[in-house]
This record gives C-alpha cells, structure tokens and sequence, in this order.
C-alpha cells in the first residue's frame, strides 16, 4: 500500500483471483487445483487488508465502528450462500461448475474496479524485501503444513518434524529481520501498543473458533448424521447469516459503547454456544438445535470480531493503519489456521485406529472433543476481554 496506488493493487487482487479461478476451472489434476487456490488466495489476501484500511483512513474514529460492520456484512455474507449453493451445484453439476459460476463475477468486479475506483492511500519512499517474503512463506507455510501433518503422522515422521523445524526457523529470521530492516515488510513494531498486542491475540481466538465451527458442523451432518454436502451447507446458512446482519449490529454499539463490553458478550455467547455443541449434539440430533447453537455461536463471533478489530486499529496512529491492518490479518489468518489444525485433531485422532471408515458414533465421539477445545479457547477469549480498557470510540481518541 506504500508503494504502489490503490487502484492499481485492487487491478491486481482482483486479476490475481481471476487468473487463480481460471487455472481451478480448468485444471487436470489435484496439484494443479491447489495451485489455483493458491493465487486465489494471493488476490484475497491482498483485498481484504486493502479494504480495511481504505475504510480506517475514510471514515473518522467515532464512525469506524458502523462502516467495519458494514464490512462484516459483506464480508460474512458469502458463508451464508456459499455453502448452500455449493451444495446444490455439486449434487446436479461436476465440480468445476463451482469455478465456472466465480469466474464472470471476478471478471465483472475487476471491470468496475477498473471503471470506478479512485486512488486514495498515499505512496511513500519503500522497497519490498525479497528475502523477508522467502522467510516468510517458509516460515508460515512451514508451520502451517507441518502442524496438519503432525495430526496425521505424529512428531517422530521426518516430514513432519523437518517442517516444523524449517518453519520455526525461518519465522524467527523473518521476525528478526523486521526490526532490522528501516521500511519492513510487515511492521511488527505495532505489536508493541499493548492495546493492538492484547486485540491480536483475542483477534487470533475468535478467528480461530469462527472457521473452526463453521468446519466442524458440516463434517459432523455429513459423518455422523450420515446427510448429503447439501444439508452440510444447509446446516451453516442460518448462522452465517445472523453473522452477517449482526455484524453491523455490533458495528454501531461499538461506535457507542466502545469494544470491551460487547467481546465479553460475545464470548459469553461463544461459551454457551460451544458447551451446548458438547454435551446435546448427538447422532439424531435435530437440525433446528444444531442450527440454533450455530446462530448463538456467530451472534457472539460478530460481537467480536470486527468490533475488536476496529478498537485495535484506533489504538495505533493514522500512519500505522495500513501496517495494523496487515499485521492482524496474517495473525488471525496463520494463527485461525493453526488454531483450526489442533481443534480438528482431535476428530481425526477418533480415525487413527484400525478402522478403514470411522463409524458414526466414534466421529460423534471426536466431535464433541473438539468443541470442549473450542470451549476452553471460548474461556480463554473472555478473560482476556476482561483487561480491554473500558472507553467509548468517541472519547477514545488519546489510545494511541
């Protein structure tokens, strides 16, 4: 965001997602699908943050709160119809119809942006490291497929462990570099507002049991209830939803209230939620109880997650915002994911016996373990809520 203008990186993003949807739709092999993903990714990945900080630097600090909800609306809208039409898609059409479907909406946005968009950020004097996104992408990647493999193999398997290893490793020389170098690739020294640092970190939880439950609920319809990918789509709709139109619920208390009392509703949400999902989801379950405890669980995640997101950002100063927004999209990202790979280990540990195919009962059995995990990160998050300052946005404006 530095260095180059913002229409030229939403040109980018958005060919990026194209391109990365084009290659999915027409691959011949695994491998090549994954790759796909991956520049699907690098467009996302370069969207989002960008969004995030165009609206910080437009809107004042009391207005902040209402137009990240907005943000969350958008945002959270595609879990709500995704899954669902996916569901359906996959049930009469192959696959790539999934990808066939993207592809002209990514082709008509990257019109409009091409048409519409203005350049708002301005540029400063920087140059992109190239060893830091070396250590960077081993060091992330490292850790991040090191941490699947563990759950399969065990830390005594040599990938595994040379992964691990590597990762560390190189996340260490990339954390290093960063206070070295004079215009960083991500500017760590944000985390030194102890604001910013405590919201990462909460940021991080609530991320981490959003995509966590959102994970689970499908595999467990369609593993342990025995029902199609459409009733596991079907199952997240409701939820996914209440995420979305809370989210600007939770924008505009936040504007009013400040962000230390709706989190801890939020993870008081999230607990009652998570608990619920271990002790009464069972193999005849009905679909409206789960539905239910979904809808709690994303009421309380929305609570969270842009509301706590807007009060770390206001505690860092306007020149900061790009780096903040960067900063705690990769934690929530690389920490969700890992914090994602340990809770649904202990579903797939259920499968590490003799069986071919996990019985229903014994999935069930690695189901509810994983949510009394997602409860202790619940319990976790609420504590931690407790120590955010108590202030409204609109007299907040001495954070930084």
């Amino acid at each position: 965001m530095d260095k180059f203008q913002t229409r030229s990186l939403m040109m980018s993003a958005m060919f990026l997602f194209f391109t990365g949807t084009l290659v999915c739709l027409i691959a011949p092999s695994f491998p090549v699908l994954i790759a796909g993903r991956v520049i699907q990714g690098m467009g996302s990945g370069i969207m989002i943050p960008l969004m995030q900080t165009l609206l910080f630097l437009m809107y004042p600090k009391e207005k902040r709160g209402y137009a990240m909800g907005i943000a969350g609306l958008v945002i959270n809208v595609a879990p709500a119809v995704g899954p669902p039409i996916s569901g359906i898609i996959i049930n009469y059409f192959e696959w790539r119809s999934l990808f066939l479907l993207t592809l002209p909406i990514a082709a008509c946005i990257l019109l409009l942006v091409f048409l519409f968009m203005h350049n708002i950020t301005e540029q400063r004097k920087t140059e992109i490291d190239a060893l830091s996104i070396v250590l960077s992408t081993i060091g992330f990647g490292g850790l991040l497929f090191g941490f699947n493999k563990l759950q399969e193999n065990g830390i005594t398997e040599v990938t595994t462990l040379a992964s691990l290893i590597a990762g560390a490793l190189a996340l260490g020389m990339f954390v290093v570099r960063q206070f070295r170098l004079s215009t960083p690739i991500l500017e760590l020294r944000v985390l030194k507002v102890p604001v910013f640092a405590l919201i990462s970190f909460i940021s991080i939880l609530s991320f981490s049991l959003l995509i966590s439950t959102e994970t689970i609920l499908p595999m467990y319809v369609q593993n342990a209830q025995q029902f199609s990918a459409y009733y596991g789509g079907l199952i997240v709709m409701p939820g996914a939803l209440t995420l979305a139109v809370m989210s600007l619920f939770a924008g505009k208390l936040f504007d009013k209230y400040g962000g230390k009392m709706i989190a801890i509703i939020g993870f008081v949400l999230l607990n009652i939620s998570t608990l619920g999902f271990h002790y009464i989801l069972g193999l005849d379950t009905p679909f409206a109880i789960t539905m239910v405890l979904f809808m709690i669980a994303m009421g309380g995640v929305a609570m969270i997650n842009m509301p706590i997101m807007t009060a770390g950002i206001n505690a860092l100063p306007d020149k900061l915002i790009p780096h903040g927004t960067a900063v705690i999209n990769t934690a929530r990202q690389f920490g969700g994911s890992l914090g994602l790979t340990f809770i649904i280990s202990f579903i797939t540990r259920v499968g590490s016996g003799s069986e071919v195919v996990v019985q229903p009962a014994t999935y069930l059995t690695g189901v509810k373990h994983a949510f009394f995990i997602a409860f202790l990160f619940a319990i976790i998050g609420l504590i931690l809520s407790l120590f955010l300052k108590r202030e409204k946005q609109s007299d907040a404006e001495g954070d930084a």
